[in-house]
């Protein structure tokens, strides 16, 4: 694996288009001597009293996430999780040694380390304190530094519990950059209508040149304990009004079930959101999420700039990221990569 930061670096210049800055080019560092210095540890696994842990993190864009892809695809050994889809196979899995859960993997990623609620707090810890982890390596992305996650006032030693384990356990790397990554290109036009009037004419059209069908259907998704329906279904696109879909009782993993049973998603009309509509801000970052993970082609039409989408508090810090990620579904190299991968199927 002495070959491994080499080959990192590679796949980010050749398939992102990223020259790795000094930042990132350490972070690469460090993940590869953990890597090296816990395989040569492997006579001792049994008598290990923790887990090695890397936890990067920073603003928006940096190229956090980007790493963590690329290590999934260079170093075989390893899986990788988005931190809402680990929180939901915690919760549902019976045990947290199911082969088909945690995977007999030595690298677990894990992508979008985010805490807000006591739910998350409870199940993150169980997962922690798997001993199976002690053999593995867990590397994390963040938006935040562990003594800022989240403190719930009436849980507050289990809080600090939670940090205490993370300092402890994680190596912590800050990463830096001058620019946002994802937002480097305009958005493209012909499928990103952002505060436009002919948008509904535009998206119709856009429709008609995607889809393998002009008879739209309901799709029906199921999840274990629970079952959902969408309607504007046609083949390998979803056509749906943001309210509509956003009323739904739906949940990350919901989202990600719809991401995997279409290429491309219209979503027309966002609103501008505040703090009065919590759920709504919620589950428009899981789905931006969703979809952003699966590399779908997403279609928008909004009623505001997509830097003014968001007017409250309590979520500006989340909505930065998922801006972020919209203005990278939006250009052209994104749209480009991911439209032949499709036409390819």
């Amino acid at each position: 694996m002495r070959n491994l930061s080499t080959q990192l670096v590679n796949h980010l210049e050749t398939q992102n288009h990223i020259n790795p800055n000094s930042c990132q080019i350490s972070a690469i560092n460090e993940i590869e001597k953990k890597i090296c210095k816990n395989l040569k540890q492997k006579f001792f696994e049994l008598f290990k009293s923790k887990f090695d842990g890397i936890y990067l993190y920073g603003a928006v864009g940096v190229g956090k996430s980007v790493i963590l892809k690329a290590l999934n695809i260079k170093y075989k050994n390893s899986e990788i999780f988005h931190f809402s889809d680990l929180i939901f196979h915690i919760q549902n899995a019976q045990s947290l040694n199911n082969k088909n859960f945690l995977v007999k993997k030595k690298l677990i990623l894990i992508d979008e380390f985010y805490i807000n609620n006591l739910t998350n707090i409870i199940l993150f810890k169980k997962f922690l304190k798997n001993s199976s982890l002690k053999k593995k390596i867990i590397v994390m992305t963040g938006n935040k530094e562990i003594t800022n996650i989240y403190d719930d006032p009436t849980n507050k030693d289990l809080c600090k519990e939670i940090r205490v384990f993370l300092n402890k356990n994680f190596l912590q790397i800050k990463m830096k950059s001058k620019v946002d990554y994802r937002s480097t290109e305009n958005v493209n036009h012909n499928f990103f209508f952002i505060n436009k009037k002919n948008s509904h004419d535009a998206q119709n059209e856009l429709r008609k040149q995607i889809a393998i069908t002009s008879i739209p259907r309901e799709l029906v998704l199921k999840r274990k304990g629970y079952s959902f329906s969408v309607s504007n279904f046609y083949g390998n696109l979803l056509d749906i009004e943001f309210n509509k879909l956003l009323e739904e009782k739906l949940i990350f993993q919901d989202f990600l079930l719809i991401s995997k049973k279409v290429n491309f998603l219209i979503l027309r009309n966002i609103p501008q959101l505040n703090d009065e509509q919590k759920d709504f801000v919620y589950k428009f970052i899981s789905l931006i999420d969703a979809f952003y993970e699966n590399k779908n082609i997403l279609s928008i039409s909004t009623e505001v700039e997509l830097n003014n989408i968001y007017v409250g508090k309590n979520y500006a810090f989340e909505i930065k990221r998922t801006i972020s990620r919209l203005k990278e579904m939006g250009s052209n190299t994104y749209i480009n990569k991911n439209l032949q991968k499709f036409i390819k199927k």
